[in-house]
């Protein structure tokens, strides 16, 4: 089989430019039995005479090739076979745009061909696979054109060659498998090449530089204006090998030197779980950062990318919606100049639904008299039932109310003296329990004792009510009615004194009550109903006598 016996002799040489490249050769290791004819016609293009693999290899003979030994071949030589890539994941709005045809949504598991375009939009991404296993994740706002994906004669090294015109791009090829298995890697952007063999590394790409961070392995960068296709338009200049490690910023007519990539941020401090919606993650700032690229990924080994960003500050906020499930969170400094640095990684999870309940009363920090608390909250669509805990510190260590019974939006509960705090969660139909939503304080304070009663006292102006003074501030409500249960009140009244009058009442049997407003306004309950009797006037026996002498 050819794959076991291509050896790679190739400079990391990058597309074709005004200039001659070295020429690529791979070394074939012969078989027995094996003649140039008979390689030729195997491995060559069709129409290749074997004389011009003689001529690559002076001083053999054409039919008795020894085993064991190789035998060099111009890689032009070789017979090309197109091979397609994979889109392992498509996430947002990704389109592909192919020569005749409008662009289309790109989905999972669709492949792409030679002069295939994809496109990314905000918050959007694509990974994709070739032949090789190579993988490229297309970041949100790119452009990226397949330009050639190519295998080298039956079971052969891959050639991959990409356009990225716009936009970032992060790469993982994979090393050969085997001295057979070469790994020919390159992407062009506006104003660079980059030719790698086995490596992990960053592109960015805009309209008059590149960006490129390398992770692992070593990668190819030239300088110089490209067309697309590889066609240059300005002499390039020479390779900069730049390592694992280092960043380089390529313009058309230069690149900088390499230049150390800053080591990842601290993400110890940063919660592993969030119920919280919009995502709001935080971190130490980081020596040398100038500001941060944050991503989300799907749980770590799927590499969908979810979320993107670039934040002066140690801390990343996407408004975005992302649903429940669990993430891996991914940050590095950027320096001043625009390299991006070193991930750090950090599993997180996301519990926000169903969203808790608004509260609505009591308010917060209320301070309430009556031993019987109203407590209420907004409906939740997406709830069946609610949560309702009530505890004695904000930890909510041993609640003292814990119900999770409660399908309307309200509940009456008695609570002694003390300050207390309360909270409430969403409960689906199936029991999934959404998280708490914020804490509330609630103090119960005592309740103004009701007033002392005193005997009332009868003036020509009616009847004079009297109870004991209570603290300085103390208001007082009383109410007079004929019904003991003062269904219908004939007189309700505040006043500011211990007493009040009564302006003649008819005769007959009251019932009297009163109860304190103490100086904050807390009401206490009312005392006892006090009865009074009204007699009828006996001014007319007075007039007897008189009548008598008449």
């Amino acid at each position: 089989m050819l794959q076991h016996r291509f050896v790679a002799v190739a400079a990391l040489a990058v597309t074709c430019s005004l200039r001659a490249a070295p020429a690529e050769v791979l070394d074939y290791r012969i078989e027995p039995g094996d003649t140039f004819i008979g390689v030729t016609e195997r491995l060559l293009r069709p129409g290749t005479r074997w004389q011009q693999l003689q001529r690559a290899n002076p001083g053999m003979q054409p039919l008795r090739l020894p085993p064991g030994r190789t035998l060099r071949i111009p890689a032009q030589l070789l017979q090309e076979t197109a091979e397609m890539a994979e889109v392992m994941h498509a996430h947002g709005s990704v389109t592909l745009e192919r020569a005749g045809a409008p662009p289309v949504a790109l989905a999972g598991g669709e492949r792409l061909r030679r002069g295939d375009r994809v496109r990314t939009g905000a918050q959007s991404s694509s990974t994709l696979r070739f032949a090789d296993g190579a993988r490229v994740l297309v970041r949100p706002l790119s452009d990226l054109t397949i330009d050639k994906t190519v295998r080298w004669g039956q079971g052969g090294p891959v050639q991959t060659e990409l356009g990225l015109d716009a936009g970032s791009a992060d790469s993982l090829v994979p090393p050969a498998a085997g001295p057979a298995q070469p790994t020919r890697f390159r992407i062009r952007t506006p104003v660079a090449n980059l030719g790698v063999r086995g490596t992990e590394f960053r592109t960015s790409a805009e309209r008059d530089r590149t960006r490129l961070e390398v992770l692992q392995g070593t990668v190819a960068l030239r300088p110089g204006a490209s067309a697309s296709g590889g066609e240059r338009r300005a002499r390039p200049a020479a390779d900069l090998p730049v390592a694992a490690g280092f960043g380089a910023i390529a313009s058309p007519q230069q690149a900088t030197p390499p230049q150390p990539l800053l080591g990842p941020p601290d993400l110890t401090p940063t919660p592993s779980r969030l119920e919280r919606m919009p995502v709001s993650l935080g971190w130490p700032a980081l020596a040398g950062a100038s500001s941060y690229r944050a991503q989300v990924f799907d749980a770590a080994g799927t590499e969908v990318l979810r979320l993107d960003g670039r934040f002066d500050q140690p801390q990343a906020r996407w408004p975005d919606d992302l649903p429940d499930g669990a993430y891996e969170l991914r940050v590095r400094g950027v320096a001043a100049g625009g390299l991006e640095g070193r991930d750090a990684r950090h599993p997180f999870k996301l519990k926000a639904r169903p969203e808790p309940p608004l509260l609505n009363t009591p308010a917060a920090d209320a301070r309430l008299a009556s031993p019987s608390i109203d407590f209420s909250w907004t409906r939740n669509p997406q709830a069946a039932r609610y949560r309702l805990q009530v505890a004695d510190d904000a930890a909510f260590g041993t609640p003292r109310i814990d119900r999770d019974d409660l399908s309307a939006t309200g509940a009456s509960l008695e609570l002694p003296e003390g300050t207390h705090w309360w909270r409430l969660a969403s409960v689906r139909a199936d029991g999934d329990q959404g998280p708490w939503g914020d804490a509330q304080r609630v103090t119960r304070v005592p309740q103004p004792p009701p007033p002392p009663p005193e005997p009332p006292e009868s003036t020509d102006s009616g009847m004079k009510l009297r109870w004991g003074a209570g603290a300085p501030g103390t208001r007082y409500q009383v109410q007079v009615s004929r019904d003991p249960s003062f269904a219908a009140v004939l007189h309700d009244e505040r006043v500011e004194q211990p007493s009040w009058l009564l302006p003649k009442p008819e005769p007959g049997r009251y019932l009297v009550r009163v109860r304190s407003i103490d100086a904050e306004g807390f009401e206490g309950p009312f005392g006892t109903p006090q009865e009074i009797e009204v007699q009828r006037s006996l001014w007319w026996l007075m007039l007897l006598p008189l009548v008598l002498l008449l």
